[in-house]
């Protein structure tokens, strides 16, 4: 394909890179060669691009899998497999190379002589949303001037758009008009309050922040993206903070036409920064009702408003952004964030909810013994409640706890009330089906995490719930189909560890050894996939099972492992002493993952142990369900 550049049309410089027969052209994401067009992975141009950025300098390991690949958790593997698909594209030889150079265990320079130059004015215009969101920046940098109008021109619908229901949207990542490239976490935490407020409208499903995080600076058109996320309108808008001012632009975007169906600019001090997304949300709510029809009570009514000091803001954005890594050092830093922002802030709902989510999400990687975390967790979720018994979060997490500690009518009726505030809650459908699970209604369980799947089809968090509950459905295709499609949606997750469990429990053991070798190197754990090799080669698969369920027994010695994984691991050795043992020991430590004890598959082999039985009597007390087993 020939490779031809192009510029916006409102921002006049337009930067390319030259070095050798190479041309980088940042602002259309192309590499190109002798005029032909070099196809890259977006991640990976975008590693060249920080390269040449910083072609000054050493740039490490950990800068680039912090800048690069932005809240997306990756491996240090995953780097070094981005960086040889670049240098086989570059046709680059690490051992001598011309572009990149290696520093052993530190990280790259890039090292070839590179041009900058900038686009002549004459060339064609970019495609769509490239010109939109250069809209968006120039109408923008003209607001600053003074020669805005107050309000943007509201566009009128055409006679087709206006029998088109929009059933869904997106919020696309505001753009960061500050200059100040360490503000993109708080532009995402305003993104994150509007999804929240938007998400209160009954019939709208709102896809989450997860999910949208993967078009910030996207090049593609918008009706690609809204079929991407499967919905039928897309927000898109700009944020500019101005002394003590906050300025949002915000537009409406028809998702199959790429019309603009709305558009407008707020402005407030920055204390009342509240009171301006509730009006966004109300103003997009009213014009989704004004074209579709549905009642009237469906448009959010209440919210938090009145000024609210912008440092309680500003810490809790932090914290959005430290917790969705999903590590140990991000998840602690995200609780005390959220900490500094309730203390700031004490009636700040949706600061309480996250914290209480933090504390779970803790445990739940296995960061920390689940009673640890779990009351502390509790405790954030009853503040959420208190602050604001009209907001979802705080029943959301308040379900979660009651479900773990074994009060299975008091969560399943939080999840409900969560969804009655905000019906596209994932983390409260995904409960909700948990629920349906228990009562054996199985059908309409699995069916419930594919609608958790529509509200977030990139979040890997939000992926997992479908494998699994097919998994447990014995639907063992099914959900190796569904794990592998979630794999290639969220790559930079690991879908190998269900993928292990539904190989074995299918029967196919060499597959489920491979998929567990792939779970291990993405979590680095060198000691535990040692210990698989060796003890397959001394006994197979039940073998290696069993060496590494002895090596997390040695690992629990000095810290912790949630007992209900030896259990299981156990389980899958044959070694059904041991693991009766270990999964006792998780039903008393509340491992959460006991909560699934009487559906799992891998347990069939313990089921005619009376020691099973009354495990299961005591995680599901009267409403042990184990006669619905699917």
């Amino acid at each position: 394909m020939t490779c031809v550049t192009v510029r916006s049309e409102i921002v006049s410089q337009h930067h390319i890179y030259r070095f050798d027969d190479f041309l980088v052209d940042p602002d259309t994401w192309k590499l190109c060669k002798n005029g032909d067009e070099v196809h890259l992975e977006p991640i990976v141009l975008k590693l060249l691009i920080h390269l040449i950025s910083h072609r000054d300098r050493l740039v490490t390991r950990q800068e680039l899998m912090d800048t690069v690949w932005g809240d997306t958790v990756i491996s240090e593997s995953a780097l070094s497999k981005a960086v040889a698909r670049l240098r086989k594209a570059l046709d680059d030889d690490s051992a001598s190379p011309r572009y990149l150079e290696t520093v052993h265990s530190q990280g790259y320079r890039f090292i070839a002589k590179v041009e900058e130059s900038d686009l002549p004015d004459h060339l064609a215009p970019p495609r769509a949303t490239a010109a939109r969101r250069g809209l968006l920046v120039g109408i923008a940098a003209i607001v600053v001037l003074g020669s805005l109008a107050s309000f943007w021109v509201r566009a009128p619908w055409n006679d087709a758009q206006q029998m088109e229901k929009i059933g869904s949207l997106a919020v696309l990542p505001l753009i960061n008009l500050t200059g100040d490239p360490k503000q993109d976490y708080y532009v995402d935490g305003l993104q994150d309050i509007l999804i929240t407020e938007l998400s209160q409208i009954r019939g709208l499903r709102v896809t989450s922040r997860q999910s949208t995080r993967r078009y910030r600076d996207s090049q593609l058109p918008a009706t690609d993206i809204a079929k991407e996320l499967g919905v039928d309108a897309l927000v898109e808008g700009s944020l500019l903070r101005n002394g003590s001012e906050i300025e949002v632009s915000i537009q409406l975007i028809h998702g199959r036409s790429d019309e603009h169906l709305w558009a407008e600019r707020y402005v407030r001090e920055t204390s009342y920064v509240f009171d301006l997304i509730s009006d966004v949300a109300r103003a997009i709510g009213t014009e989704i009702v004004s074209a579709t029809a549905p009642p009237a009570s469906q448009i959010p009514d209440h919210g938090s408003t009145g000024p609210v000091d912008p440092r309680a803001v500003e810490a809790y954005a932090l914290g959005l952004m430290h917790m969705d890594r999903l590590t140990s050092d991000g998840i602690r830093f995200a609780i005390e964030q959220f900490e500094e922002a309730v203390t700031i802030e004490p009636r700040f709902a949706l600061a309480w909810g996250n914290l209480g989510v933090a504390h779970a999400m803790y445990a739940l990687q296995g960061f920390a013994p689940p009673h640890e975390s779990t009351e502390k967790s509790r405790a954030a979720a009853l503040q959420a409640v208190q602050s604001d018994n009209q907001f979802y979060i705080g029943h959301s997490v308040l379900g979660y706890i009651r479900f773990w500690t074994g009060d299975f009518e008091g969560a399943c009726e939080s999840f409900e009330e969560a969804l009655r505030l905000n019906p596209s809650a994932p983390y409260a459908m995904h409960g909700d089906a948990d629920c349906l699970m228990l009562e054996g209604r199985m059908e309409e369980s699995v069916s419930r995490t594919r609608q958790v799947l529509a509200i977030g089809p990139y979040s890997a968090m939000h992926n997992r719930p479908l494998p699994f509950h097919l998994f447990i459905a014995r639907r063992y295709d099914e959900a190796i189909e569904a794990a592998m499609a979630a794999q290639a949606r969220a790559p930079g997750f690991s879908m190998h560890a269900i993928l292990a469990r539904v190989y074995w429990a299918k029967g196919n053991q060499d597959k489920a050894l491979e998929a567990e070798r792939q779970e291990l190197d993405y979590r680095g754990d060198t000691v535990v996939l040692a210990a698989l090799e060796e003890g397959l080669d001394a006994a197979g698969p039940s073998g290696a099972m069993r060496a590494m369920a002895e090596t997390l027994v040695d690992r629990a010695k000095t810290s912790y492992v949630d007992p209900f994984l030896i259990g299981e691991t156990f389980t899958r050795a044959g070694a059904v002493d041991e693991a009766l043992l270990w999964l006792d020991r998780a039903v008393q430590h509340g491992s959460f993952e006991t909560t699934y004890i009487a559906f799992r598959p891998d347990f069939d082999v313990l089921r005619a142990d009376p020691r099973y039985q009354g495990l299961v009597d005591r995680v599901y007390g009267e409403r042990n369900p184990i006669t619905a087993r699917p």
